[in-house]
């Protein structure tokens, strides 16, 4: 499959025919009505295997994130999809023999499932090949089970058992892939392949349990991946799927941008919309080299655009409300709970600090009185300990677990630090090197590869990688000895930290310091996310043409908009073409921003992100007053109902989208107060842009970054003085701001 396969086809398929349309998507609430009389129950199996005996696959390391797959698709499915608990059934390490993941499908679906049910059945672990028989070298894709010796549950087996199934409404999550690549990382990231240069051959067990799935079916197609209903797969068939490390926690890179994507779906989303959105956040940890697959009917390789022209299927119900986690526990002597977070964004979560203040979501019989609202105490993992604010016994019994929260207000550290990971590849001694240049920086550290997070990788440059990144018209190539620099945690090269050749550790590191200053403030940036959780009301478009200069008609439009502040009527409707693809945009297109107003308040509004070439840049409309002593700068705001292009002017102004190629990720931020202090400091930049139309490039982004959030902060005071909050933090009421990013790819 080409690099956007997946995207590609997810577009097309979504709009083949009307009966697909229905299957996949959650806009007609008609069909949520049908979908709640016809399918009173829905069943899933979820798999997710950490601990693998050495056995079968010939190393004792294993896997760290399975099991959270299992616990992230098991807490979306139930607060979210309304999913009974007794209702699914889970199976990690030694219980996820062959064995017991085919009896538990059999006993918990195929013998429970009705023709009008939904079922579920997602697989965490390695994927492999298995040979078909011991006198064939034709192979086939596996899932590696636990079992003690190698035993693979072959594709086919899966795909007998998904059409054993009475239902014909089916959803299969497989986070996984079939191709060891001759390594367990991916920079840092860990990859879900087996490790182990042999091939499994079907055993006599599972030949005989083939046979008898298939003379039940009836089939004679064998090695046929025909199942019913939709596929979601971490990647391409010959791609790697991987797993990271956050702060607490490991999970699958695929499942928990899925299942966090779920928790902010609405009914009038597209499922492939979502699923595209989650391959956003893949593309942003993994690059290109794990590319999330929709396929309609197939495990594997999605089949022509057309598909099942009969498909009707249909997801589960999906409430109406979005949320950023659920109340897992209460405890009434101590008047807390326990929270489940895995709707916040992982870059959020991680340093989501005390006396945040979530909401309870009121239940439809509670409409009328006011919300509930926990406080932050302690957070592990995707776990937070809550305490309730109000501690009335007429409060304390409206809390009830089961019941969804969203953040009020997020409480964050001001001081981070940048923590790079060194490649495995390097020699000791430039470990060592390396381990001392890093900690002579401040606010940077360094870890070994796979073993903690990290937000970026330090390695050596070789010509061919660079050579695979960037043409030789656009860079000077450094020779096959290689030099040092700095790489995304999926191993994608990061621009402008290429050096010289055979350059010393120390001077690699020290050269790189602007480069690390960069990420610092977008990772800094990356704290302010909150498109889900935002009750600003706010719609932001990313416009693409062509690049010719009479072009009017964008080829593409990517809109977002905030999912709590967002306004049921606007005056503005949706643009009639949108996509939620990252996007591959061709050096010399031109691209244009819109942002609409949908709330009743004022707003300010600036753009700052990373370009293809790794530096900060930002975009900030204003005018100089003169007349005051000094002369200031002013930004007119944006008024409720208006919009606004960026740059400003006709339609026909536009930016160019510049080389080297490489991702590109923009913020567009909106506050109800001015952003005095990053205002300030950006009119007193070295570069000033050429045209006040024209994207500036920064020379002190951490700086920016910092204002930026302090002018947040201080927009909130007026709602949070009364909370407990530290100096060294950034408290922000989602009451007062709203963050909208975009990415795509220059190519």
């Amino acid at each position: 499959m080409k690099r956007r396969g997946f995207l590609q086809y997810a577009t097309r398929s979504l709009v083949a025919t009307a009966a697909i349309e229905l299957g996949l998507s959650l806009q007609s609430r008609d069909a949520a009505r049908v979908l709640a009389q016809n399918a009173p129950r829905k069943l899933a199996l979820l798999v997710g295997i950490d601990r693998y005996p050495e056995s079968a696959t010939g190393s004792e390391e294993g896997l760290f994130g399975c099991k959270t797959d299992v616990s992230l698709q098991r807490n979306v499915l139930i607060h979210r999809f309304g999913f009974n608990p007794e209702d699914i059934s889970t199976l990690t390490d030694d219980l996820a023999t062959v064995q017991g993941i085919e009896e538990a499908f059999q006993q918990h679906l195929i013998d429970r499932a009705r023709p009008s049910d939904v079922v579920l059945f997602h697989f965490s672990g390695y994927g492999s090949q298995i040979q078909v028989s011991r006198d064939s070298e034709q192979v086939q894709n596996s899932l590696v089970a636990a079992d003690e010796n190698e035993a693979d549950l072959p594709l086919t087996t899966l795909a007998l058992l998904l059409r054993s199934l009475a239902t014909k409404k089916v959803v299969t999550v497989l986070d996984t892939s079939y191709t060891y690549p001759g390594t367990p990382l991916q920079g840092s990231l860990r990859i879900r392949s087996r490790p182990s240069p042999t091939v499994a051959s079907f055993s006599q067990t599972q030949q005989e349990r083939l046979a008898k799935l298939r003379d039940r079916l009836g089939t004679d197609r064998p090695t046929s991946d025909r199942v019913p209903g939709l596929v979601l797969t971490a990647s391409a068939e010959q791609q790697i799927a991987t797993e990271n490390r956050w702060q607490g926690f490991s999970a699958g890179t695929f499942t928990y941008a899925l299942t966090q994507q779920l928790w902010w779906a609405t009914p009038e989303l597209p499922v492939g919309a979502t699923v595209r959105r989650a391959a956003q956040t893949v593309d942003r940890l993994a690059g290109r080299d794990q590319q999330p697959q929709l396929c309609i009917g197939r495990l594997a390789d999605c089949p022509s655009q057309n598909g099942d022209s009969n498909l009707s299927l249909l997801v589960p119900q999906l409430t109406a409300v979005t949320a950023d986690g659920a109340v897992l526990s209460v405890d009434r002597n101590n008047a807390s709970a326990s929270v489940w977070l895995g709707g916040l964004p992982s870059e959020v979560l991680e340093r989501y600090s005390p006396n945040s203040l979530l909401s309870v979501i009121p239940a439809p019989g509670d409409a009328n009185r006011d919300p509930l609202t926990l406080k932050v105490r302690s957070r592990d993992g995707l776990i937070a300990k809550a305490q309730l604010v109000e501690t009335s016994e007429s409060d304390l019994s409206r809390l009830v677990p089961g019941q969804l929260v969203r953040e009020d207000l997020r409480v964050v550290p001001r001081s981070l630090g940048l923590t790079v990971a060194l490649d495995p590849k390097l020699e000791r001694i430039e470990r060592v090197d390396a381990t001392s240049a890093f900690s002579g920086i401040r606010s940077v550290s360094s870890v070994v590869a796979g073993e903690q997070p990290a937000d970026c990788l330090f390695g050596r440059i070789r010509r061919a990688t660079i050579a695979q990144t960037y043409s030789t018209e656009a860079i000077d190539l450094p020779s096959d000895l290689g030099s040092y620099g700095l790489f995304t945690i999926g191993r994608e090269l990061i621009p402008n930290s290429i050096g010289e050749n055979e350059e010393a550790i120390k001077k690699s590191v020290q050269r790189l310091v602007p480069q690390l200053r960069t990420l610092l403030a977008a990772k800094l940036m990356g704290l302010t996310a909150n498109a889900g959780s935002s009750q600003i009301g706010v719609r932001g478009s990313l416009l693409v043409f062509d690049g010719e200069d009479n072009a009017t008609t964008p080829q593409y439009v990517v809109s977002k908009q905030t999912l709590r502040g967002k306004r049921r009527s606007s005056s503005q409707p949706m643009p009639k073409s949108s996509t939620e693809d990252v996007l591959e945009v061709r050096a010399g297109s031109r691209i244009r921003y819109q942002l609409q107003n949908l709330g009743d308040r004022p707003l300010y509004y600036l753009l700052f992100g990373l370009d293809s070439s790794g530096r900060t840049v930002a975009f900030y409309p204003f005018h100089t007053v003169s007349n005051a002593n000094p002369p200031t700068l002013q930004q007119d705001p944006l008024m409720p109902g208006e919009t606004v292009s960026l740059p400003p002017g006709s339609q026909n102004v536009s930016w160019e989208v510049g080389r080297p190629v490489g991702p590109v990720k923009m913020q567009l931020l909106c506050c109800d107060r001015p952003f005095a202090l990053a205002l300030g400091l950006l009119a007193a930049r070295t570069h000033p842009a050429r045209n006040p139309r024209d994207l500036s490039t920064l020379d002190t982004p951490l700086d920016i970054a910092k204002a930026i959030l302090q002018d947040l902060h201080v927009a909130s005071l007026r709602n949070t003085q009364d909370e407990d909050v530290s100096t060294d933090f950034y408290a922000l009421d989602t009451r007062v701001w709203a963050t909208l990013e975009f990415a795509y790819r220059v190519v």
